[in-house]
């Protein structure tokens, strides 16, 4: 993905909660407190929409999105796919080639008691086509820092498509990063609303487990698998086509499986991490 360029920018909290790249677990920072996710619960919604029309899966009451995916038919990709704290998670799509007409999107949430100090934060920025919007942290103010257990991206315009919607670690400072990028096809440029989950602590109830780069014939795409004993709730993605399909527990609660498609050939390449929560209430230590 290319550097970041950003025109406009402005970082906001959208949500709070009083209550509560190698291929292991990457945030090593923050305390560990005995929390284990118990309750997750994955809501599921689906029905016919015209092209940037959004669905939001809603959470239980006392729950929170913690992950969500969507499933779209073909000629059709994600523009949108992020939380809202104290509601669910948000799925919006367009149609690849201009077409109008209504189709049939699923959309789905993670959602679970919140970790301690749960809160959704924010950055809104404009940047060249295809090129990427980062630097979007939870808090750093103080150690431990805040913990960010997933990220979401919304790329408007009624041309956008997201491209990637990623997050990473600074092995030198610990401090974790979310980043997203998108494309029009009628604009030189594309706003996008990155969003971060984040906790108070680093309290056990989410790691990310990066995948490397795979390439796969349009249409078709890898499926990520959580650890034994692991439930999966989200996933990142970087790469070089649009999303078609990103599908929670496609054949176990562990997996979490992704299609795209490549505008400007046979095949697309993809890579990112998937976000796995352990479910059952032991202590951490």
């Amino acid at each position: 993905m290319a550097a970041a360029l950003v025109v406009t920018a402005a970082v906001t909290i959208v949500g709070s909660s009083s209550s509560a790249a190698p291929s292991t677990a990457v945030p090593a920072y923050g305390v560990r407190v005995p929390h284990r996710l118990a309750d997750l619960e994955m809501v599921r919604g689906s029905g016919q929409v015209l092209p940037s029309e959004a669905r939001t899966a809603r959470c239980p009451q006392g729950k929170q999105p913690l992950g969500g995916g969507f499933e779209l038919p073909e000629g059709h990709s994600v523009a949108a796919s992020f939380p809202i704290a104290d509601s669910g998670w948000q799925v919006r799509a367009r149609s690849d080639t201009g077409d109008t007409a209504p189709f049939d999107m699923t959309w789905y949430a993670m959602c679970a008691t919140p970790s301690p100090g749960y809160r959704v934060v924010k950055l809104t920025a404009t940047v060249p086509n295809q090129q990427g919007v980062g630097g979007l942290t939870c808090s750093t103010i103080s150690a431990p820092y805040e913990y960010m257990a997933n990220v979401g991206a919304d790329a408007k315009g009624p041309t956008a498509a997201l491209i990637s919607n990623d997050m990473w670690t600074n092995p030198s400072s610990a401090i974790t990063y979310a980043s997203a990028s998108g494309a029009r096809s009628d604009a030189d440029a594309v706003e996008i609303d990155l969003y971060a989950i984040c906790i108070k602590v680093f309290d056990g109830s989410t790691d990310w487990y990066g995948q490397a780069w795979s390439s796969h014939p349009n249409g078709d795409g890898p499926t990520w698998t959580c650890p034994a004993g692991k439930s999966s709730v989200g996933v990142t993605f970087n790469g070089n086509g649009y999303l078609t399909s990103s599908e929670p527990h496609a054949t176990s609660s562990g997996n979490w499986r992704l299609t795209g498609v490549n505008p400007s050939g046979p095949d697309y390449g993809i890579k990112g991490g998937i976000v796995c929560a352990p479910l059952n209430t032991s202590p951490w230590f």
